[in-house]
């Protein structure tokens, strides 16, 4: 379980996707600044974001727009790595996608995405992510031959030629990221966050955070937070 409120201590700072909330004096309504990989999103002053209402707008709004970011994001890399290794035609789609990252629909040569990662995955994740998907047009399960392959698509994929020689078992194998995106995939959800107001879990006006375990021996220890404040990445 997790608690809190996104306002403007709250922000996402990775090196493909910038997302900052301000208060604006003037304004009696959310308003945005968008441009490529940078989202700015404006409070009015007088807004408490600790009000469901309030919290319910601004989870309407970023959802639209990370939706769009995320959607420019992933097209623009899905086709470059396609093309580099002759799969022509495929079809991108991002949305929620349940508890995956992504979904190879291949009768369809559609691949869907999770938007939310772009939140918390930097742009070689995002690339591991998308090789992974593509290899399935090749190798349906995840067999050695699956992940030999993907390999080898994200080896077309280092398009900045970087070099960097990780495998996508590497990559996607550190979870560090995955915090941000979970809570924000979570606090997405209507009846999600409409619930954490309804238990009275917003307390102190918190920003968006998950607690921290420690295994005792004797059962978890709560030892800290996790915020999803301030990420770079």
């Amino acid at each position: 379980m997790f608690y809190g409120v996104i306002d403007e201590r709250f922000a996402v700072e990775t090196d493909i996707f910038n997302l900052h909330i301000h208060r604006k004096n003037g304004i009696n309504k959310l308003q945005v600044e968008r441009s490529e990989g940078i989202l700015d999103i404006f409070l009015p002053q007088e807004w408490d974001m600790e009000q469901y209402c309030n919290q319910e707008k601004l989870r309407k709004l970023m959802t639209r727009e990370i939706k769009l970011q995320a959607l420019n994001i992933y097209q623009k890399k899905t086709y470059q790595i396609a093309n580099r290794i002759g799969l022509l035609d495929i079809k991108v789609s991002v949305g929620n996608v349940g508890n995956n990252t992504g979904v190879c629909y291949y009768w369809d040569n559609r691949v869907y995405f999770n938007m939310w990662t772009i939140c918390s995955f930097q742009s070689q994740h995002i690339d591991a992510l998308i090789s992974h998907e593509l290899a399935h047009f090749f190798v349906r399960g995840h067999s050695k031959r699956f992940w030999d392959e993907a390999n080898r698509i994200f080896m077309c994929a280092d398009i900045d030629n970087k070099g960097v020689g990780d495998t996508i078992q590497e990559i996607t194998g550190n979870r560090d990221p995955y915090h941000i995106y979970y809570l924000l995939k979570y606090w997405a959800r209507p009846s999600y966050l409409k619930n954490i107001f309804d238990r009275g879990l917003v307390l102190n006006k918190e920003p968006l955070k998950k607690p921290i375990y420690e295994d005792t021996g004797y059962g978890k220890k709560e030892i800290g937070f996790l915020t999803a404040f301030k990420i770079r990445i």
